[in-house]
């Protein structure tokens, strides 16, 4: 009998240790190891779900060479990529992950076995983006009651997520209803802004930025994209208004410091910059943060201007 070869060779080519197989059986890891030693047998109503992970056959179990149910797919780690694919579950994911660990780390991976575990990702990847998408939805739905400043973060993220994969579109209609819906409200308008400003159609987005301010002239948000836009159309003197403003409003937003910083060094003001990115570090040290971490980049950029002087 061959059954207790095949199922060490089987779980090991799966991936799984002895305690996962156990527990995908409801069994302890020293009952598989058992099996796995001869010292003990399956239960006859665990052979059918064993023949089921494995991907076999459950007479081949006790057989030389165990023959796959579904033998078309070559492997039995691309046989749990098409699970996964299917049915999206955390359980195959995790399953055909580990079988794809197992020969890449201990065995001789082919090419195609990089391709697949690519492949594999990129599957989870785009379902990870549509959780995060159907999530931000929830969170701008269920926070609409609040309106405080995680409820329009969301808002931000979605678009910026939307933009990465080429789903724009949704966010710039999405806004566009909502500021006629609400004409008043100005986070309707810098949130259509910030869409318009990814689309690249800057003149829109300085027009809904400034209905924005307009509407608002203390809101934070307002006064950062107000900034932003009006530095993108070389208005940098207006921009520094803005984006002191926003600091204002929220001394904790150092991102109005670094763009300060980096909109002189884009006009060549160099001596500004500098100051601008050690008035980073200093507020850095000031506000408890790692100065060697969080301090890096200012610290480059300094390195970096002072070449340039």
């Amino acid at each position: 009998m061959k059954l207790n070869t095949n199922i060490r060779r089987l779980r090991l080519e799966a991936g799984f240790s002895q305690e996962e197989l156990g527990a995908r059986l409801g069994i302890s890891g020293q009952s598989v190891s058992k099996w796995e030693q001869g010292v003990t047998s399956p239960d006859l109503s665990l052979l059918p779900i064993l023949a089921e992970i494995f991907g076999v056959t459950i007479d081949s179990l006790f057989r030389d060479h165990p023959e796959r149910a579904y033998s078309g797919y070559g492997s039995r780690r691309s046989e749990l990529l098409a699970a996964y694919s299917h049915s999206g579950s955390e359980e195959d994911f995790r399953a055909a992950a580990d079988a794809f660990a197992e020969i890449i780390l201990h065995g001789s991976p082919s090419a195609d076995d990089y391709r697949s575990y690519a492949q594999l990702h990129n599957i989870r990847s785009r379902s990870d983006t549509e959780t995060a998408i159907r999530y931000y939805r929830r969170a701008i739905a269920e926070g609409d009651h609040a309106r405080d400043l995680s409820w329009m973060s969301a808002h931000q993220e979605l678009t910026n997520l939307l933009h990465r994969i080429g789903r724009l579109e949704e966010a710039i209609d999405d806004w566009r209803s909502w500021c006629i819906q609400e004409p008043g409200c100005c986070w309707a308008h810098v949130s259509y802004a910030h869409a318009l400003d990814l689309a690249g159609y800057r003149d829109e987005a300085y027009d809904q930025a400034s209905t924005a301010v307009s509407l608002n002239p203390d809101d934070l948000n307002a006064q950062t994209i107000m900034g932003d836009l009006c530095a993108k159309v070389g208005r940098l003197e207006e921009a520094c208004t803005h984006w002191d403003r926003a600091y204002e409003l929220d001394p904790t937003q150092i991102s109005c410091l670094f763009s300060k910083a980096e909109a002189f060094a884009a006009v060549g003001r160099i001596g500004d910059a500098i100051n601008q990115f050690r008035r980073i570090l200093h507020w850095l040290e000031e506000n408890g943060y790692n100065p060697v971490i969080e301090g890096e980049y200012p610290r480059k950029r300094i390195r970096e201007l002072m070449d340039e002087k």
